[in-house]
């Protein structure tokens, strides 16, 4: 039976033999909004370990969407192609629902975000590369570590993760949670996300932050949320003290770069910090509804950012604050999308990015972690002053940008996608969800 995954899977193989043809991004834009049809139907990847809910179904929905706007910014036929198997590899991911099946979808994730990374033209992109691939590595090793203890204390690769485990499981599980944390760039496994996003080309910084790092948080809370449950007595000061470190270090570290991507770079860590309240209050009700929101809104806020700020630097080589400066005078399109995003991304109401902070806080409250909350909204009002800092240098300051006529319809079409998940998703989405 045909469904997203097997689709997208066949597609980006199929992609690989229309590189250097008109028809690839075409094909390419098909195939997600087939792949999005099929999402819809409800269709599952029909392999043992795998199947799908509404949450799954609904992130998936927006995955395909996500990406299409990825494709229709995208001009280079390999990243295209490694498009389609991150897709293809995220559906795998988010419908996994065995230990085992988990593993094999998330190291999949993992060897098509080195991939992706791996294409390399500039000294700066290969330090980027070369740091994830050494940290994806060492995280891989870990992984399979906690796997051994794991299966050393009795436990199933074939089940999902067991709750009531013995000591060596619980042991695998910590060790395995520690190399998941590196993906969702948790504190102090952050290092290198810090350099890998700002120094990558910045669509595929978007694409390792903005997608990868959402369908790993949702995945891995599916799978490992019972757990942490069962042993909240341990897991919660511990899961707390990572996240108010990550949350704080993020914005404290943002509020003194002046490059642009560097910044982008810190608040995707910090958000990993608000992230992980949702897992620290994984006993109240709302906490699976408030990482999806989180996520949601996650997904259409970051990828909109880098996409814009990949546009910014492949046709005005804008990197940093001083470069952007004007660019509400001579580019003022461009100029809202960024900065639509911005307010997202710093929780301003009415745009996705403060409903799902909202909805992650309200978790974390129902919990009682009132003093965890208290400390999120303190860095959240922290995290506005770089990005309204980003917003006064675009409209407030003499322009530093050359007047030049360039012709980008593709990636405008794109981010007005992404501008329209970011508010849908902030006004409309209970009507959704």
């Amino acid at each position: 039976m045909m469904s997203a995954f097997t689709l997208l899977f066949a597609a980006a193989l199929l992609s690989i033999v229309l590189h250097r043809s008109f028809w690839l991004k075409p094909f390419a834009l098909v195939t997600l909004g087939a792949s999005f049809f099929y999402t819809l139907s409800g269709a599952s990847v029909m392999l043992g370990g795998f199947s799908t809910n509404e949450h799954s179904k609904l992130f998936e929905l927006i995955l395909e969407i996500v990406l299409f706007a990825y494709v229709l910014n995208e001009s280079e036929d390999t990243t295209i192609t490694q498009t389609l198997f991150l897709g293809a590899s995220s559906v795998l991911l988010l419908q996994a629902e065995t230990l085992l099946s988990f593993v094999i979808s998330f190291e999949s994730l993992s060897l098509i975000s080195v991939v992706l990374v791996s294409f390399i033209k500039t000294k700066e992109q290969a330090e980027g590369a070369v740091k994830m691939f050494i940290a994806g590595s060492l995280a891989t090793g870990i992984l399979f570590l906690g796997l051994v203890f794991y299966v050393m204390g009795g436990g199933v690769l074939l089940a999902p993760l067991s709750a009531d485990s013995s000591l060596f499981m619980s042991i695998g599980v910590f060790i395995m949670l520690a190399s998941l944390f590196y993906k969702l760039t948790i504190v102090p496994f952050h290092g290198w996300a810090l350099d890998t996003y700002a120094l990558v080309r910045h669509s595929h910084a978007g694409l390792l932050s903005g997608v990868a790092k959402t369908v790993a948080a949702l995945a891995i809370f599916k799978i490992f949320s019972p757990f942490i449950l069962e042993h909240i007595e341990f897991s919660m000061p511990l899961l707390a003290t990572l996240a108010i470190v990550t949350m704080t270090l993020g914005n404290v570290l943002a509020l003194f770069s002046k490059n642009i991507a560097k910044i982008l770079s810190y608040s995707s860590v910090a958000h990993a910090g608000y992230i992980l309240v949702a897992f620290v209050a994984v006993k109240s009700s709302f906490a699976s509804d408030g990482i999806l929101y989180m996520s949601i809104a996650y997904i259409f806020m970051q990828s909109g950012a880098f996409l814009l700020l990949d546009i910014l630097k492949k046709n005005y080589n804008i990197k940093s604050l001083e470069d952007i400066k004007g660019l509400g005078v001579h580019k003022p399109i461009l100029a809202f999308f960024f900065t639509l995003q911005l307010l997202s991304l710093a929780g301003i109401p009415l745009l996705a990015g403060f409903l799902g902070k909202a909805v992650v806080f309200y978790a974390g409250v129902d919990a009682g972690l009132w003093w965890l909350v208290l400390i999120a909204l303190l860095n959240s009002a922290l995290s506005v002053a770089y990005y309204a800092w980003i917003i006064k240098h675009i409209y407030f300051d003499e322009s530093k940008i050359k007047d030049v006529l360039i012709s980008i319809p593709l990636p405008l079409i794109a981010q007005g996608i992404l501008a329209a998940g970011t508010i849908f998703f902030g006004i409309f989405a209970g009507t959704v969800l």
